[in-house]
């Protein structure tokens, strides 16, 4: 009810609220900034859906107040813009814009090949991989967090599997699945140092330390730690593949939407010039 007084006395401070309801060909009126209106049904499609009738009420009057500051603000714009802006002209270009925007978005969901093969991905990362130097140190590697609420047993059974990874992989996926709080098992992904030593104890992973000891297990209070350091790339050296390729597609996507528009502008160039609807008036 607060905010239904303020807005009332703001409004009628400003001689731009009338006192009673108004309704204009059935849509209730909610405010009134001099001739300018608010009605209720463009306010209504903003208010979140499964709002109570409270919440709706403070979205309402809330949306009224920012309306009123704006139109105010809008029309002390409008009274003083600089009399050699050519208004219409910018909207007319803004128009354009985003017409434009919109029709190039629609032809790139439509018509861009987004597949891009693993010897196009290869290509391009040998001609570019001097761009990809690495910010931080990397590592491949496998960890595994245990909560030792598992128990021994549990711990037991996974360390038999973690001692030999290669042959009994499989068991060892499947306790982690089950059992681990964090495990990272995929080989071949490379992950930024800094991960790693967040979940492990603190202080027990750094960059010395992993180039003497590459196979941790090591227990706290809570937890059971393994960790196998499999690679280590450093800083300012050149990143895998593996590690950019997502970067790499987004690169090659790009260029690929750069590359499908400038052909769509040139074929549509091509074809107003066969048929005669291009006029140059001067040379």
């Amino acid at each position: 009810m607060r905010h239904v007084f303020a807005i009332g006395c703001l409004c009628a401070a400003l001689f731009i609220c009338s006192c009673q309801i108004q309704t204009i060909e059935g849509d209730q009126v909610l405010a009134e900034v001099v001739d300018k209106k608010l009605y209720l049904s463009e306010v209504e499609p903003m208010i979140p859906e499964n709002s109570t009738a409270e919440d709706s009420i403070l979205f309402q009057n809330a949306y009224i107040e920012r309306w009123i500051r704006e139109s105010l603000l809008m029309r002390e714009a409008e009274k003083n813009l600089p009399p050699d802006l050519e208004l219409e002209k910018l909207v007319s270009n803004y128009r354009s814009s985003l017409v434009l925007h919109q029709y190039e978005k629609s032809l790139v969901e439509n018509l861009l090949d987004t597949v891009i093969g693993d010897e196009e991905l290869m290509s391009y990362y040998e001609a570019n991989k001097n761009q990809y130097l690495l910010e931080t140190v990397i590592v491949r590697c496998m960890l595994v967090k245990l909560p030792k609420v598992v128990g021994e047993e549990i711990y037991n059974q996974f360390r038999t599997y973690w001692r030999k990874p290669n042959e009994d992989r499989e068991q060892m996926i499947q306790y982690s699945n089950e059992f681990a709080e964090v495990f990272y098992l995929n080989d071949s992904v490379w992950h930024p140092l800094s991960i790693i030593q967040k979940e492990m104890p603190n202080g027990a992973v750094n960059d010395r330390v992993i180039r003497s000891n590459k196979d941790f297990q090591l227990t706290n209070e809570d937890y059971y730690y393994f960790l196998k350091i499999l690679e280590i790339k450093d800083e300012k050296e050149i990143a895998p593949l593996t590690y950019i390729q997502e970067q790499a597609t987004q690169v090659i996507l790009h260029q690929r939407k750069i590359a499908l528009l400038e052909k769509i502008r040139e074929d549509l160039y091509d074809r107003a010039v066969s048929r005669n609807l291009i006029k140059i008036f001067v040379e």
